[in-house]
């Protein structure tokens, strides 16, 4: 072989050799590569896999509820009531002109957004099902539903305030005007809050920063103004106890002390508008495992009883819608609560209905008597 021949052999010779040499280096490396990229796969499979959860066929996974605990402004209280579970920070600042005739677009946003969150929170499969819970039965059945009535109109010119217990009340009104007749409760208006008390009234104004006032068109109110407001004749007025017996006294005497909360503010709202009528709503009871230092069924009943002993005395209309939705030892039935606590289903309302028409045709016979007592439980 020529000397230029070798030496052309042993340049390509060399560069076969370092051509092999790379391409192994290069498969080598990618090797690695590889493998080191599927062990940092590996953890995120097993953390995905820890992270899932196994559901039962037929459930469904949801976030937990936020918290809606009611807190009264500047006050604490072991039994104040929690506010509505859905029912509910829609429904903390509430005003219904429920009216068809008076109704404003402001007052028809208002009723829009109490009836979403209620109708959320209110459809739970027991309410329908009239399923008996812990065998607290209810002393009268309810009726299947909601038609028309004579006596609605008897509720012409009339005013509803109170609080959640009311403003659900409101809601259903507004519910069964619309599916049903506009001349439910003839054309009865609803001012009511969730977190409402009378404790409230006689401690917050218009002006007080968060207050909880009752709303008319926007403005908030204190009772005794809302006659004059709304050009209303008749005041029906909710016992709101519920969010009032924890807030003073003790628990042997905070009863009587709301129900001095009561009559000032019906001696005001006669001071203010001489010529309204007040008429007095019961309040509602307890289920059967809700019980507290003050607020409880004992304490309720006797709140009941001390206002309708001032009612009786001046000549003051008092409507007992609560001892129909009592089991019979004098708790809520459970099958009238939505919360196993203290707010109503649309059936107890059917029954609030009844109760309402019938005081409506006996105050039209000239029949109408109050009850002379309230059972008092223990």
């Amino acid at each position: 072989m020529s000397k230029p021949l070798r030496i052309i052999f042993c340049i390509l010779s060399i560069v076969l050799v370092s051509a092999m040499t790379f391409a192994c280096v290069f498969v080598w490396r990618n090797g690695n590569e590889n493998q080191g990229g599927d062990e940092s796969k590996a953890p995120a499979t097993e953390s995905s896999a820890e992270e899932s959860v196994y559901v039962e066929p037929g459930e469904e996974t949801s976030p937990a509820p936020e918290s809606s605990e009611t807190v009264l402004p500047n006050e604490s209280s072991e039994d104040s009531l929690p506010a509505d579970s859905s029912e509910d920070s829609s429904e903390d600042s509430v005003s219904e002109d429920s009216s068809v005739d008076e109704s404003t677009a402001e007052d028809s946003s208002e009723d829009s957004s109490v009836a979403e969150s209620t109708s959320e929170e209110e459809s739970t499969p027991d309410e329908e099902s009239n399923v008996h819970i812990g065998g607290t039965d209810p002393i009268i059945v309810a009726p299947d539903g909601i038609t028309t009535s004579e006596f609605d109109s008897y509720f012409n010119d009339s005013l509803f305030v109170g609080h959640s217990v009311m403003v659900h009340f409101n809601t259903r009104t507004s519910s069964w005007r619309t599916k049903v007749s506009p001349d439910i409760l003839g054309d009865a208006l609803f001012c009511c809050t969730s977190s409402f008390s009378f404790y409230n009234n006689e401690h917050q104004t218009p002006e007080t920063p968060d207050n909880v006032l009752p709303k008319y068109r926007g403005s908030a109110y204190n009772i005794e103004e809302l006659p004059a407001a709304t050009g209303r004749g008749t005041v029906y007025l909710g016992l709101m106890g519920l969010n009032d017996l924890g807030m003073v006294g003790t628990a042997d005497n905070c009863a009587q002390l709301v129900a001095e909360e009561v009559f000032r503010c019906i001696e005001a709202i006669k001071t203010n508008s001489p010529d309204t009528k007040v008429v007095v709503l019961a309040a509602t009871y307890l289920t059967r495992d809700k019980s507290y230092t003050k607020l409880n069924n004992h304490n309720m009943s006797l709140l009941n009883n001390y206002v309708l002993d001032y009612c009786n005395t001046n000549g003051i209309d008092f409507i007992d819608v609560a001892t129909p939705l009592t089991d019979g030892d004098g708790y809520l039935a459970s099958v009238y609560s939505i919360d196993s606590y203290c707010h109503l289903t649309e059936r107890a309302y059917y029954i609030w209905m009844d109760v309402l028409r019938d005081y409506a045709s006996q105050k039209m016979a000239g029949s109408w008597k109050n009850p002379t007592n309230i059972p008092v439980f223990e």
